[in-house]
């Protein structure tokens, strides 16, 4: 057995003891605030933009800027954590965040509150990944994929409390207070981070090497050389980026997300409140629904992709589920009934669990070795699709209303220009998951 072997081994005979559920428990907490942080705009869009005095094609521009340092922050992210450990990379999170939102909150200018979101941006990307590395350090291989679940289950309560509770906060302190109260949390988080989160038991494994009279050394050298054997970065990214198989699963993954990035990630608010004059508690009640749409989402998905045995027929009709709810974003509001409003905020979260879907698939067309590769910039390329269709959405909106010609036209005639080209992509979308059905024919996710 080799040294390395030896390592994992000692590893495995670890119990999940009580302090490890501290450090992950942390870290979870310290992600959702990441999290919330992050997709905090549709309820108090508006409030934003009148604070500010700024239009829908700021307001846009101003949050685009944070999806698309996140989405670029990602790769640093693994890296920071696999070279300087994730508690370093935790603490570069939660102390940018603290500083980031007090910036935010104190913004006079459109400047300044977007250079702000932009360090939510990239101080949110180094949330998820030192945390799930934190599992890997911490757990026994047996229990990693039930806590990276959790982790990620964690962005459903940030979707809860960036609906009512946040809704709720900024109509009793205002937006600014509730930011800077957000702000205030984060630096409580960096302290306890600071001093409770440690990268891994390094001693019990150490004891448990002692216990086998392994040299940790050796160990060291059989990582170092099974590195070695692994691709560099740029040959995984070129034989990621030159199959065309990934364009086509990032065409579809991008399509399964745009509705939640666009509609439920930023303009859900503004659309409640001015289509179907509802309160901003009203509306902020209507999204909480979508947290939990999003909470349940993702095992009802890949169960009932289990259950129909196949992931590719149950993309496509999530595709399809895609195509109907932005139809009844743009024609809905002349049948829309209030239940049909709760519904809506309940049902749009879910295509975007295509994403496991879809991982699972393109991990089928590469081999193991570049797995991470696939998915990095599988989730790179729904980020900047989205941050681009949210700045132009804001645009399109922006274009009606200062438009003579549509003063005095309806917000249900803008908004429904608005997600026009999101309607387009969605179509394209349903196109696109029939034929990776039929290139993944011959695999189990058929």
């Amino acid at each position: 057995m080799s040294s390395l072997d030896r390592t994992l081994e000692a590893k495995e005979s670890l119990k999940v003891s009580p302090r490890a559920l501290v450090v992950l428990g942390l870290a979870g907490l310290v992600y959702v605030l990441a999290a919330l942080e992050r997709i905090s705009p549709p309820v108090v869009a508006l409030d934003i933009m009148k604070s500010l005095a700024i239009g829908p094609d700021s307001m846009s521009l101003m949050f685009s800027a944070t999806f698309f340092v996140y989405a670029f922050t990602q790769p640093l992210a693994g890296f920071g954590a696999d070279r300087f450990g994730p508690k370093v990379c935790l603490l570069t999170s939660v102390g940018l965040l603290a500083l980031a939102s007090i910036w935010f909150a104190k913004s006079q200018s459109h400047l300044s509150a977007t250079l702000a979101r932009a360090l939510v941006g990239f101080a949110a990307g180094f949330a998820f990944v030192p945390a799930v590395r934190l599992a890997a350090n911490w757990l026994p291989g047996r229990y990693f994929g039930l806590a990276s679940s959790c982790i990620l289950a964690g962005s459903a309560l940030s979707n809860f409390l960036a609906g009512w509770p946040l809704a709720k906060t900024a109509t009793a302190f205002g937006w600014r207070w509730s930011f800077m109260g957000l702000g205030l949390i984060l630096v409580g988080f960096f302290i306890l981070v600071l001093f409770i989160v440690s990268d891994g038991p390094k001693r019990q494994i150490s004891e448990a090497l002692k216990a086998s009279g392994e040299a940790g050394a050796a160990g060291a050298e059989s990582q170092k050389s099974q590195t070695k054997q692994s691709l560099g970065f740029w040959a995984s990214t070129k034989l990621v980026l030159s199959a065309p198989i990934f364009w086509l699963i990032s065409l579809v993954y991008t399509g399964t997300d745009l509705l939640y990035d666009t509609f439920t990630g930023l303009w859900a608010g503004p659309y409640l409140m001015e289509v179907y004059s509802l309160s901003s508690i009203e509306a902020g009640n209507m999204l909480s629904l979508a947290a939990f749409g999003f909470l349940v989402g993702g095992p009802l998905v890949v169960t009932l992709g289990d259950k129909l045995g196949s992931y590719g027929n149950m993309i496509i009709g999530l595709a399809l589920g895609n195509l109907a709810i932005t139809s009844f974003i743009i024609w809905g509001p002349a049948i829309a009934k209030p239940w049909m409003l709760y519904l809506l905020c309940l049902v749009a979260p879910l295509a975007v669990h295509a994403t496991s879907l879809l991982f699972a698939i393109g991990k089928s067309f590469f081999p193991e070795k570049v797995t991470g590769t696939v998915i990095g910039f599988l989730n790179l390329v729904p980020f900047m699709f989205g941050a681009i269709m949210q700045s132009l959405i804001g645009r399109i909106l922006a274009y009606f209303q200062n438009n003579p010609l549509y003063a005095d036209s309806a917000a249900s005639l803008r908004y429904g220009q608005a997600f026009k080209p999101v309607l387009a992509w969605a179509f394209l979308t349903v196109l696109a998951a029939f034929w990776l059905r039929r290139r993944s024919r011959e695999t189990i996710y058929k």
